[in-house]
């Protein structure tokens, strides 16, 4: 029994990383599904049963408005308007209402965890977390963007834009900058160790 739990142990040490990696996205995944009481598609949200709603009313407002700018930017956009939270084409096709699901700040609160309670060395954590969140941060405001722009020529495929193709490419992102920062801080670091 020893000698076959070591065999498992030594297929799986090549992908100690990965699944560390998955542990951590699960553990901060259900620790915001007790701490936070709220549906990733309506406007409430509570953390500790404290109502957080307008707090975060606030921040979807301001994502809408960014939003709203960067969409401007795009051709045969001048009847696409921003009121409070929700963004729409003056023509109707399309409306779309920022909630706080849509601000980032679960994804946000996930690479935070996994960076933190990874191997590496703090003094580059204190500059790489905060460069990764503005990267994920600035993905999410192109995200809505495209699903905005993208469903005013095809409506019906809203939900393949925002619960499949951008949703996958958020969360690749996120494993991409875990990579970088396997690869770059924490490999490298034991490589230089090693040399020396």
């Amino acid at each position: 029994m020893n000698k076959q739990i070591k065999q498992i142990i030594n297929v799986l040490l090549p992908y100690w990383g990965v699944i560390y990696f998955m542990a951590l996205m699960l553990f901060t995944h259900f620790l915001w599904k007790i701490v936070v009481d709220g549906d990733l598609h309506s406007q409430y949200i509570a953390i500790f049963g404290q109502n957080m709603t307008p707090q975060f009313h606030v921040l979807s407002a301001h994502t809408a408005k960014i939003v709203h700018w960067l969409v401007c930017l795009f051709p045969n956009t001048d009847d696409f308007f921003n009121r409070d939270t929700s963004l729409y084409f003056q023509g109707g096709k399309m409306y779309i209402d920022i909630i706080w699901g849509c601000t980032s700040v679960k994804q946000l609160y996930m690479f935070i965890i996994i960076i933190a309670f990874y191997r590496g060395p703090w003094i580059k954590k204190l500059w790489y977390i905060p460069l990764g969140c503005l990267i994920l941060w600035i993905y999410n405001i192109i995200r809505i963007a495209m699903i905005c722009y993208l469903t005013y020529y095809q409506p019906e495929k809203f939900d393949f834009y925002h619960e499949g193709l951008f949703r996958y490419i958020f969360y690749g992102l996120m494993f991409l900058l875990w990579v970088i920062w396997e690869e770059g801080f924490v490999k490298n670091k034991k490589t230089r160790n090693v040399i020396t």
